[in-house]
């Protein structure tokens, strides 16, 4: 049986097509920002990874305030900010997290002269997406927490594993293409420590058994504005796809290029498979 927090939304607000028009109009148009900015990089071979971020987030937060509700998107947006802060300010002062690494003045400027503000950004932009894929391989739903301490915990490793699958084809691009933080130590992985996905795969799991906890609470309910539909649903997926195909032009060394389609895809086709299948399926209907 589905409790409090296993709401539909479908099932829970009313219809309001013309809404729902507008909010598509708004998020396309920051999805084409997005699109715009890579296709920028590819253009000028300078990646802006600033404004990329800078848009993407935005589409991000919009949409997970018109999903899920303010009260419960800027929960999980500040608890991305605040950990992901503290665990980069942490590596970097001291090498535990992730291994030796300082970041350069390119993503400038920096928060407590440490960490630049664009990177717990980039952490939202791609764990709230994440976060939509782990639900629906385990639940079908996008919203849909796990039932149980040991379903939830899954969901939130899940949801790491899916993030951090991004980083094994981004962490390389930002070292030596845009020359953005430093690895003063190197490592097996084209000069990057194995502790870096470690590091990563800790960072996002503590982020995301935070917020699913605090989502199963009954003061943070869904409190979506309208009924949502399967395109609505599938904006951040999209955005997911850009920087799983984007990285088979600008992955550096090039070696990293075929990573992505297998380490980003596979999760990404599985979600896809979920939301796309008819509702009988979903239910476990014959």
């Amino acid at each position: 049986m589905l409790t409090h927090h296993d709401e539909h939304l479908d099932l829970d607000v009313e219809y309001n097509r013309t809404l729902e028009i507008v909010l598509l109009i708004i998020l396309g148009l920051l999805l084409a920002a997005h699109v715009a900015v890579l296709g920028y990089r590819l253009t000028v071979h300078q990646l802006p990874f600033r404004l990329m971020t800078y848009t993407f987030t935005t589409l991000i937060l919009f949409h997970a305030g018109t999903m899920l509700g303010w009260r419960r998107a800027l929960a999980f947006f500040g608890l991305t900010f605040v950990i992901s802060l503290a665990f980069e300010h942490v590596g970097v002062k001291t090498g535990l997290v992730f291994g030796h690494y300082h970041y350069t003045e390119v993503l400038d400027p920096k928060l407590f002269g440490t960490v630049p503000l664009v990177i717990p950004l980039a952490y939202f932009m791609v764990i709230y997406p994440s976060t939509m894929m782990a639900n629906l391989i385990a639940r079908s739903r996008p919203t849909a927490n796990p039932v149980g301490i040991s379903g939830l915990l899954l969901a939130a490793l899940l949801t790491a594993l899916i993030m951090t699958a991004w980083d094994l084809v981004m962490d390389p691009v930002m070292v030596y293409s845009v020359k953005a933080w430093v690895w003063e130590e190197g490592g097996a992985y084209f000069g990057i420590p194995f502790r870096n996905f470690i590091g990563w795969v800790v960072t996002t799991l503590t982020v995301s058994v935070a917020y699913r906890f605090v989502a199963r609470l009954d003061k943070l309910p869904i409190r979506p504005f309208v009924r949502t539909s399967k395109t609505f649903l599938l904006l951040p997926l999209v955005g997911y796809t850009i920087l799983c195909i984007g990285t088979l032009w600008v992955g550096t060394p090039a070696e990293t290029r075929v990573i992505a389609p297998f380490a980003m895809g596979i999760p990404l086709l599985g979600a896809l498979m979920r939301l796309y299948q008819p509702r009988w399926v979903r239910h476990g209907q014959d």
